[in-house]
């Protein structure tokens, strides 16, 4: 394997891992998933977190889901950058 296929590979398994670890999930150059899930959080909470990633140019709502699961509800929220 080639060095510079080594380091996309890195770069690649960091990015993935990252996405894991709470971050939004990026599904295209511009469309993140953002959880809002929890006690007394709603999609308000998904709502600013796309703000900040978006900035400006402001976004689209893909789709919100939301689910009861064992008492807590489970907030997610797709949305893709203007």
């Amino acid at each position: 394997m080639r060095a510079h296929d080594m380091l996309s590979l890195i770069l690649l398994t960091t990015t993935v891992v990252g996405c894991s670890m709470g971050e939004p999930r990026a599904h295209g150059p511009h469309t993140f998933t953002y959880d809002c899930s929890g006690l007394g959080k709603g999609f308000g909470d998904c709502d600013e977190k796309a703000a900040a990633q978006c900035g400006k140019q402001g976004y689209d709502v893909v789709s919100r889901t939301g689910d009861s699961v064992n008492n807590e509800m489970k907030r997610t929220m797709v949305v893709s950058c203007r």
